[in-house]
């Protein structure tokens, strides 16, 4: 009689036990690698950026005349554009050459006054070239206390 363990089927079953074993034991192996490569590059991504941190170079120092220049020349741009559209008088002029930052990119914030009041003007610049009308935009007007007297729909 033979026994259970040289059955034809026992030994194909166990084959197959071995076989499942290999694919479960080599997708484990597989997965453990990927975990750890990806693990390793993010760790060289963290030492990047730290290494990139520590060497930041100085922003280049800006000339303060000319920053002067150029936020006179927008304030003044501004204003002439108020001018042309009529809402600050003709008789209006800067009360600060300064430009105060806006929410939005490209747009500046600029004080004008008469003897009567003080007008916040903010627009934005489209391009370069302040002589041309198009390229300065107002956006909106505001008097001192806050009250809105022009804004441009969207």
């Amino acid at each position: 009689m033979t026994s259970p363990a040289d059955d034809p089927k026992q030994r194909a079953l166990k084959r197959e036990w071995v076989a499942a074993r290999f694919v479960v034991l080599g997708g484990l192996l597989i997965a453990a690698g990927a975990v750890g490569y990806f693990a390793y590059r993010q760790g060289q991504s963290m030492r990047a950026e730290n290494q990139a941190a520590t060497q930041v170079q100085p922003a280049p120092k800006i000339d303060s005349k000319l920053l002067a220049r150029v936020e006179l020349a927008v304030c003044s741009a501004e204003l002439a554009r108020a001018k042309d559209i009529g809402i600050v008088p003709a008789y209006g002029e800067l009360a600060s050459p300064r430009l105060l930052r806006a929410g939005a990119p490209k747009r500046f914030v600029c004080e004008a006054m008469t003897r009567v009041t003080h007008y916040f003007i903010a627009a934005d610049l489209r391009c370069n070239n302040l002589a041309d009308a198009r390229c300065v935009s107002i956006y909106r007007i505001a008097v001192k206390d806050g009250e809105l007297v022009y804004e441009r729909r969207e």
